[in-house]
Formats: structure tokens, sequence, C-alpha cells
């Protein structure tokens, strides 16, 4: 892995919307998910085959396009894009699904298992060295914290889609 990232990603900076509650966390989630696709941008992939890649190495049981879909919130299509992608560059492949030839079953090759092992331990390592130097972090705090704070959008997303 290179140590500078491609010419084509560089860290964007966006003032503030006007009208942002000072309370808001959306700039914070918005930094925090830039780093992690900045940092998965020195495997010059896209971020969405990234997040695809990332989904079929820790659920490959989940591996039809459709549930790879739904589970990374994109359009069909846009999977079938990337599962193009993915397939070009040797990292999956696609399968006859063993009980119905309609369907398809996603694999990852030696290729993009390596790969998305070495993505993985390398975030987790990116993640707890970054973690490793805020002085005073309660740790347990910040993940019962953030579980709430999901589990908050989770209930006013549910209470919002019933009316």
């Amino acid at each position: 892995m290179s140590n500078a990232p491609p010419d084509f990603f560089r860290r964007r900076h966006c003032p503030l919307p006007a009208g942002l509650p000072a309370t808001s966390i959306l700039p914070l989630w918005r930094r925090i998910h830039q780093e992690f696709m900045f940092r998965a941008q020195l495997y010059r992939l896209p971020a969405n085959v990234c997040m695809v890649l990332f989904h079929l190495h820790l659920h490959p049981e989940d591996s039809e396009p459709a549930a790879v879909a739904a589970a990374n919130y994109f359009p069909r299509q846009t999977v079938t894009f990337i599962l193009d992608a993915l397939e070009k560059k040797g990292l999956a492949i696609r399968k006859p699904h063993p009980n119905d030839r309609r369907r398809k079953l996603v694999q990852l090759t030696p290729k993009g298992k390596q790969l998305a092992e070495r993505m993985f331990t390398e975030l987790v390592r990116f993640e707890s060295a970054a973690l490793a130097k805020i002085e005073d972090v309660d740790i347990h705090r910040l993940q019962s914290f953030l579980t709430r704070y999901a589990d908050a959008l989770a209930a006013q997303n549910d209470r919002d889609l019933k009316t």
C-alpha cells in the first residue's frame, strides 16, 4: 500500500451549512466518514467498491446481489456495476444459485479475500492507533453514547415512517 493518497482523492473541507444547529452531529459524522473513505482510497478502489468488498468479506452468507444492495443501501443497478468492477479486477465472481437458476451468489476470489482481509486489518489498526492518541477517552462510554445515538436515530426513522 502506498503511503500517499491517489491524486484523484483529496480531503475536502466544506463550510458548515447555514442554519445548522450547534448541537448537530452531522458535520462530525461527515468528517469521520470522510477519514475512513480517505484511508480506503489508498487501495485505489472507489468507496462503494470497498464497501461491497467489506460486506462480502464480513458476510459471505449474505452474498446475493439483491442482499448486497439492501445491506449497503445501494440501488440494484449500482451493485451490478460494482460487481462488474470486482470481477474485472479478479476480486469476486458470480456463481449460479444452487436452488434457483434465476439468482446468483457472489463469492470473493482468493485475491479478493486477501485484499479484503488486508484492508479490514489495516482499517482496524488505523482506528485503534487514532483512538490510542486521544487522552482521557473512555471508549466504553463513547461506544455506549454512539449506540444510544444510533438507536435514537433508528427510532426516529421508525416514528417518521409510520406517519
